[in-house]
């Protein structure tokens, strides 16, 4: 009698199922391929990361000491050279103060440097302008130009407060090119022991200083004043705008911070990278700068970059090349065992596949050929177990056999089914129709029990033993264990009138009816029996009252009867209705009894007006008021409109009762003398 098979049938695979079974990703072939090039280019771009990384670091260390030596090398000639103008002017001054007719010495000053354009000695007057106190002009600056000595002076007045910052013993260094011929500036600074403010102001061609900053390579050098003006610089035509530029990084580092020189690497205005260095030389606050755009001079090394980066590329392609060859090694075995693994998918365990190499793949193919043998014994053995146990018991059995023949107390609904009078119903049918009755009834109510994820204890004849939450949680257990006796119920109407419809078996068994007994509470479940001989079943007081409910059901005439704990669990759901309250055979302790009648949403008026006269009528008779009881019970029935054998047996117990009261210290509770 096979009701739950769990054997796997042999499958034939629909063309959709057959295209699913080919691979959904990539490969092997193509994953070996992928890997090993991965891993491939990773250690070459980690080797010409690290490689450019490393030359990288070394070029910009020899370009940033470069133009360290560059501006040291630029700001000490500047500095000579400004150092010996100021010698010069001085002098002058001191020779112009002492002589009273220098005109000779004039001559000669601007013959022997011809830069010098304009030399003086200044200060305020009582109008707050600077006005010399002793002047000479290079006459010949003048004539070769056409200008007049106004055109000179006019660069002191214009640009008087700069220049008079010397006054309060400031140096000066000032580009005064735009508006004049060529490229000139002009340096101020206070006269040594001066005690009539007076400073000595000269103005100089760039050429006095424009050599060093001639462009090297790449190189840019320039210089700037204190206040960040352009003094000197290669492209001459930056001279006569009076760039200013202060808001350069480097040179803003120079003008605020304290260190007379810095290499650094900074992103320009222009949004290039640069990398440059400063040196101050020490007059009115000024330095030199040496800039290099670093994507320039970095060339070489993305050069020495791109061509490794062209060999791991060629590198690559060529292990591709070698690995294709070597994947079909691999990925022909695969295939072979995919195909093989196909047909024990479809229980075809004697798979037809040998072992082609001596590798780990041929280790593993020998493997597989034994895994397939082992798994043909194994569904043998499942389809055995599927016949005899409850399927969900075997699957936790082959998670944990050991916590199953431990058992555990668990808290259980236990589900007890019985159809009534079978045993005359067996007598009048023949083996094969007494067969196939007991199938067809079987059959349909454990797949209502297994519907709800209830677990087949085991059959007894006709009866049914059900375990709800064990092996497995199953959440709100009370409930779908009453739900499922419910549809039992209605299900073997259903079969009743299909055997009537069809002339099925005799009219007994046409008319067979079922009582079931529920309840909940803990119970010692497991496999229990011999090591050698066990079976998986539950164990304790609330068992034993569930089959005692089942045994109950026939007193009083109903399908399913249920305890006062499942009750409280079910009623918000389920229509139920008080019975009685009585002390089953085995237990002193009192138990009340509930006929479980429906859904709520289902149950009909006079059901449910009937029963709420019963539970009035009960209670009167609790108070042992038996008249009142009788006359309420009688009322209960009428209001059902069809016989009740529970009203008739508490009628039968009041008229009882009125006869030979049972005393005023009776609980209530009715002793059952029989299962």
């Amino acid at each position: 009698m096979n009701l739950i098979n769990s054997t796997k049938p042999e499958k034939d695979f629909s063309e959709k199922e057959k295209i699913q079974l080919k691979p959904k990703g990539f490969t092997i072939q193509v994953k070996m391929m992928t890997v090993i090039s991965l891993l491939f280019i990773i250690t070459s771009s980690t080797i010409i990361f690290l490689a450019t990384f490393f030359f990288r670091n070394e070029s910009e260390r020899l370009i940033q000491l470069n133009n360290l030596r560059n501006v040291l090398i630029t700001s000490q000639k500047v500095k000579s050279d400004i150092t010996a103008t100021i010698d010069k002017a001085t002098q002058m001054i001191l020779i112009l103060e002492k002589d009273a007719n220098p005109a000779g010495f004039i001559s000669l000053f601007f013959k022997n440097d011809p830069d010098f354009l304009l030399l003086g000695l200044y200060k305020k007057n009582e109008e707050g302008k600077l006005v010399p106190v002793r002047e000479i002009i290079n006459q010949a600056y003048l004539d070769e130009y056409q200008l007049k000595k106004l055109d000179l002076e006019n660069i002191i007045t214009f640009n008087q407060s700069i220049f008079e910052r010397s006054l309060d013993g400031e140096s000066i260094l000032y580009n005064a090119s735009p508006g004049s011929k060529e490229p000139v500036f002009v340096v101020s600074f206070p006269q040594k022991d001066d005690n009539n403010a007076e400073i000595i102001i000269t103005i100089l061609k760039l050429e006095k200083i424009e050599s060093s900053f001639k462009a090297v390579d790449n190189n840019i050098t320039f210089m700037v004043n204190g206040d960040g003006i352009l003094i000197a610089h290669p492209d001459p035509q930056l001279l006569f705008t009076s760039a200013n530029f202060s808001d350069n990084p480097i040179v803003k580092v120079m003008l605020l911070e304290n260190k007379p020189n810095l290499n650094m690497v900074f992103m320009g205005n222009d949004g290039k990278k640069y990398m440059g260095a400063f040196q101050k030389i020490g007059f009115a606050n000024s330095g030199v700068v040496t800039l290099v755009e670093e994507e320039i001079v970095m060339e070489p090394v993305y050069n020495i970059q791109k061509r490794n980066i062209y060999i791991m590329i060629i590198g690559v392609c060529i292990a591709l090349i070698i690995i294709f060859g070597l994947a079909k090694t691999i990925s022909n075995p695969v295939l072979a065992l995919l195909s093989a693994t196909i047909e024990i998918a479809k229980g075809n365990f004697k798979v037809k596949i040998k072992s082609t190499t001596s590798d780990e793949v041929g280790l593993l193919t020998n493997y597989f050929i034994t895994m397939g043998e082992g798994l043909e014994e194994r569904e043998k053995v499942k389809s055995i177990l599927g016949n005899m146990i409850d399927p969900v018991v075997v699957g936790e059995a082959m998670k944990d056999m050991a916590a199953l023949k431990r058992g555990s107390e668990t808290q259980v609904t236990a589900f007890f089914s019985d159809v009534a009078g079978f045993s005359s119903i067996s007598e009048q049918l023949n083996s094969v129709d007494l067969a196939s009755l007991l199938n067809e009834y079987l059959s349909a109510m454990t797949l209502i029990l297994k519907q709800y994820e209830g677990v087949l204890d085991k059959y007894i004849g006709d009866a049914i033993v059900g375990i709800f939450n064990a092996p497995v949680v199953v959440s709100g257990h009370a409930l779908k264990a009453s739900l499922a006796s419910l549809d039992m119920i209605a299900k073997l109407q259903d079969l009743k009138e299909y055997w009537v419809k069809n002339n099925l078996y005799t009219q007994e068994a046409q008319e067979m009816d079922v009582r079931i007994g529920l309840n909940i509470g803990l119970a010692k479940v497991g496999f229990m029996g011999t090591d050698a001989l066990a079976s998986y079943t539950m164990m304790g007081d609330t068992v034993n009252l569930a089959a005692r409910l089942e045994a109950a059901g026939k007193d009083y005439g109903v399908n399913i009867l249920v305890s006062e704990a499942l009750n409280t669990e079910i009623n918000g759901e389920l229509f139920t209705r008080g019975l009685d309250l009585v002390r089953v055979k085995g237990k002193n302790e009192p138990v009340k009894l509930f006929e479980l009648i429906c859904r709520k949403s289902e149950v009909v008026s006079n059901i449910k007006e009937s029963s709420e006269i019963y539970s009035e009528a009960f209670s009167h008779y609790l108070k042992q008021d038996w008249e009142k009881s009788i006359q309420l019970f009688q009322k209960s029935s009428s209001a059902k409109g069809k016989k009740d054998k529970a009203i008739d047996m508490l009628i039968d117990r009041c008229n009882y009762y009125k006869a030979a009261s049972p005393g005023s210290d009776w609980d209530g509770v009715f002793t059952r003398k029989t299962k």
